[in-house]
């Protein structure tokens, strides 16, 4: 009896001291600690302009060889014949240093007005 209650102890110690970081690992901050971003934060995170408005969403992040700059692809809402727009803009213009992805001085409209992004086909399919 004493081996299970042992084991018990140490099963519920263990569970403590893993509470916290489970709960860290869980927290929806984009920008870590050390000013790294995940990119599974960043998809699919609202954005915002400095008016609180939201002006779309971030469908994924787009990362090039040759150490160029990735580029968001933000679905800013519906595009004329149906379906979501996507435009691409460099990560850069999104302030992720925030509670919430900001672009200052964006509006919908404007991010509307962009020329429409499409995800080149896959390979094997024509590109």
């Amino acid at each position: 009896m004493n081996k299970f209650s042992g084991l018990v102890a140490m099963a519920a110690l263990a569970a403590t001291f893993a509470a916290p970081a489970l709960a860290a690992s869980a927290n929806s901050e984009i920008v870590m600690t050390d000013h790294s971003m995940r990119a599974s934060r960043i998809i699919g995170a609202t954005v915002y302009n400095d008016q609180g408005q939201s002006i779309g969403s971030v469908v994924d992040v787009l990362v090039r060889n040759g150490g160029s700059e990735p580029t968001a692809v933000l679905s800013v809402g519906d595009f004329v014949g149906g379906g979501n727009k996507l435009v691409a803009v460099p990560l850069s213009h999104v302030n992720l240093d925030g509670a919430k992805p900001m672009m200052a001085g964006a509006t919908r409209q404007m991010l509307s007005s962009m020329p429409v992004y499409l995800f080149p086909p896959f390979m094997g399919q024509g590109g």
